[in-house]
This record gives structure tokens, C-alpha cells and sequence, in this order.
């Protein structure tokens, strides 16, 4: 039984896409029907480079979904409190303010989730991952 040098750990979560990716690669790379990176016209140190941002984009969108009802509750607490302080009377008028802050602070993080996402359609990166991980779902070993 062989072993996989596995010396990447320290920077690559296993269960991520880059890991998934790299292990893909490296595990069959003497498989004549694995995708191979110079059929899409791309460099290794450049598909490296771009894989990194995408696991930094994937890294991004989990750390919101983790904390996002820690950062509605804090904003929602936080004018809550504010507003108590300073306007003692129409608690409702606090209440709507404080979803509307909510809400502005949802649609900001979509937009930017939204800008973000654009550099990750359509080029021969996407078309080499998409590649690798359907030859890696439909491969008989």
C-alpha cells in the first residue's frame, strides 16, 4: 500500500475544496483518463494561485453562515440598547429601526458575496475544477 505525502495539511483543511482538489490530482496522476491542466491552457503556479482565492471566497461565505446570528444579535441588541438610552418613548419605531440596520447589513454582505463570486465564472480554472471533480465522482477504481 502506498502513501500520499500529506505535507500540506498545515495549510489545506482535508474536507476543503483545495484538498479535495490536490488530493484528487495526486492520487491518479498516472490515470491516462484524469483531466490533465495543460488541455485548458493554464499554468500550475496560476491554477494554484486561483484555487487558494477560491478557498479563501469558500472560507469567507462559512465564516458568515457561522457567525452571522452572533452579528445580527449584537447589531440588534446594540440599537436596541442605544435607542432605549436615548429616546425613551416609541419602542416600536427602536424595534423597525434596528431590523432595518439588520437587514442593511444582510443585503451588504450578499453584495459583496455577489462581487466576489463574479471572478469564479466562466474561465478555464472553473472549467478544470468542474472537470477534475466530476471525473473524481464518476471514476470506477
Amino acid at each position: 500500500m502506498f502513501q500520499i505525502d500529506r505535507t500540506y495539511i498545515d495549510r489545506v483543511a482535508l474536507d476543503s475544496l483545495q484538498g479535495r482538489i490536490w488530493d484528487i490530482r495526486q492520487d491518479h496522476k498516472d490515470d491516462p483518463t484524469l483531466p490533465r491542466i495543460e488541455n485548458y491552457g493554464i499554468k500550475e503556479d496560476d491554477f494554484e494561485k486561483y484555487l487558494d482565492k477560491k478557498q479563501n471566497f469558500l472560507n469567507f461565505k462559512d465564516s458568515w453562515k457561522r457567525r452571522r446570528m452572533l452579528i445580527l444579535v449584537t447589531a440588534l441588541v446594540a440599537i436596541l440598547a442605544l435607542w432605549s438610552l436615548f429616546v425613551n418613548k416609541e419602542m416600536l419605531a427602536g424595534y423597525l429601526s434596528a431590523m432595518a440596520v439588520c437587514t442593511l447589513i444582510v443585503l451588504v454582505y450578499q453584495a459583496i458575496e455577489i462581487y466576489r463570486a463574479r471572478q469564479f465564472r466562466n474561465n478555464p480554472y472553473e472549467t478544470f475544477i468542474k472537470a477534475l471533480l466530476f471525473w473524481d465522482d464518476h471514476h470506477k477504481a
